[in-house]
């Protein structure tokens, strides 16, 4: 099998690509699809021969045979050409299926003219383990091709990209309002350009050139750990109306229920974790580096809600929690077990 390779790694093989092909995969798609932008414009920098020598083939109808078909023809006017298959679930497949795939693949050294990459979605497969324990889907394809995983992006690397992306706009951001930017708006790097490009819009248009922690409160859209966060302190405090109207924020966004629990479990453990350290003289920002970095203005936020509720209460609502995850999973994926647990304290 070929090497696992990072996206650093990958980055230096652009424009080198020729005759070879790669396996897109991990849980940064925003990075993926980046990627996929750098080595088109390195292979086709000609637009007027794009519908020759960028190829784009979507999964959902996507065959061993019609990659085959792409890989054959010279390039039009140039001397390689970019094939990208789209969405691909290689773990869905069928062996017979995953099998002609790689058969179409070994033949790559007859076109050498061509760069494959295979752009699969986060989550399709499974990186926990990697690199000791290789799913089974990966070692297959990397007979013929070399992955290169994107990871998660930790919150320092976020914040550090982020202000990358305001500087691009023209306007500065401290670091440290960068990193409240990600513990406020969410770790999705997709969405973060989304709100990096509005906060510009806003203080560009009102003449300025820098950002802070209230341009991003006022600009930004929380992200869905906010909304938890909300429905989390109305089950502690009792407020069954209020919780009730936090998950129908939720409920309209069309959050699945699982996420909602997941996020929900998440928080109240978090919670619970802010606590204890609190109760053994733990300041915010050493809270902060004992639960796996997390920002201080959340660990704050934390420490705030605990202190308004009886340690009995919290940890009464954490074990509601666990009760409500297990009747979750065995129910038919509905917002029952939520209400329930809203409901019970």
């Amino acid at each position: 099998m070929n090497q696992i390779i990072t996206e650093a790694d990958y980055r230096k093989l652009i424009g080198k690509t020729a005759g070879r092909a790669f396996v897109l995969f991990g849980d940064e798609d925003y990075l993926k699809s980046h990627t996929v932008k750098k080595t088109r414009e390195a292979i086709c920098p000609d637009e007027a021969f794009a519908v020759f020598n960028d190829i784009t083939l979507d999964a959902l109808d996507f065959s061993a045979d019609k990659l085959l078909d792409a890989m054959t023809p010279p390039p039009m006017m140039a001397d390689e050409r970019l094939i990208v298959v789209r969405g691909l679930d290689p773990a869905s497949m069928k062996a017979a299926e995953l099998d002609a795939l790689v058969e179409a693949l070994a033949l790559l050294p007859e076109y050498d003219y061509n760069t494959v990459l295979l752009h699969v979605a986060a989550g399709l497969i499974d990186e926990r383990g990697l690199p000791k324990r290789i799913p089974t889907v990966l070692k297959k394809l990397g007979e013929v091709a070399t992955p290169v995983q994107f990871p998660a992006s930790t919150d320092g690397r976020l914040a550090a990209w982020a202000g990358k992306h305001f500087a691009h706009l023209g306007v500065t951001v401290s670091p440290a309002d960068c990193a409240f930017l990600v513990a406020y708006a969410g770790k999705s790097m997709y969405l973060l350009a989304n709100e990096i490009e509005k906060i510009c819009y806003y203080v560009l248009s009102k003449g300025l050139n820098a950002a802070n922690a209230d341009d991003i409160r006022l600009v930004a859209v929380p992200t869905m750990e906010m909304d938890t966060f909300a429905l989390s302190n109305a089950i502690l405090e009792g407020r069954t109306a209020k919780a009730l109207d936090a998950l129908s924020v939720l409920k309209f966004e069309r959050t699945e229920p699982v996420i909602i629990m997941g996020e929900l479990s998440r928080t109240l453990c978090d919670m619970q974790a802010v606590r204890i350290y609190l109760d053994a003289g733990k300041n915010l920002k050493e809270i902060a580096k004992l639960l796996g970095g997390m920002h201080e203005y959340k660990a704050g936020l934390y420490a705030r809600a605990v202190s308004r509720t009886e340690p009995a209460r919290l940890a009464r609502a954490v074990e509601l929690c666990a009760e409500a995850d297990a009747a979750l999973k065995r129910s038919s994926n509905d917002y029952a077990a939520i209400e329930k647990l809203i409901c019970a304290l």
